[in-house]
């Protein structure tokens, strides 16, 4: 089970830059975030999203333990986005809402119990935009429900920096 979510993930994250089209913008994150409570280590997030219109983007992330034991415990999943202030990306040189706020719903697949369930998060507040170049998502919050284990799951991610391959001021004539 493990080794067939980690191909369709790998696949996945190969497949979506292939997919984006001239008008739409792809992200590379990294961030800080945790899944267990109380965090006993130091955790990190990395994530690569594919803008598909102006408010919506669709994400495959990861979460993962550095310290005390790397990589011991795992947690990927994809979800969707929604900006909820304004569009995103105006898929041209014009910028998008500098400040937004993002719902997320989604699913999870943990590799320290073998957990998968859906997921749905709130980012209160994100700085930047694709047009920019960088944006940055502070105080992601989610709850998600493990289903095979029949556990609530609480996420929550100080700030993760998205850095835009594709689609930022970079891209477009002036």
């Amino acid at each position: 089970m493990k080794r067939h979510a980690v191909i369709i993930l790998l696949s996945m994250l190969l497949l979506l830059p292939i997919s984006a089209g001239d008008h739409q913008d792809i992200a590379l994150s990294i961030g800080h975030q945790t899944y267990r409570w109380p965090e006993e280590g130091i955790s990190f997030s990395y994530d690569i999203s594919l803008g598909i219109s102006s408010r919506i983007e669709v994400s495959i992330w990861g979460y993962s333990e550095l310290v005390p034991h790397p990589f011991a415990s795992n947690m990927l999943g994809a979800d969707f986005s929604f900006a909820l202030l304004g569009a995103r990306s105006t898929a041209s040189k014009v910028a998008g809402s500098g400040i937004n706020m993002l719902l997320s719903v989604g699913g999870f697949y943990r590799t320290d119990n073998n957990g998968a369930g859906p997921i749905i998060s709130i980012t209160p507040l994100t700085v930047g935009s694709p047009v920019s170049g960088r944006r940055e998502r502070i105080l992601r919050t989610g709850v998600g429900y493990d289903a095979v284990n029949s556990q609530v799951v609480v996420t929550f991610s100080l700030l993760s920096i998205d850095y835009y391959v594709r689609g930022s001021w970079r891209d477009y004539s002036f």
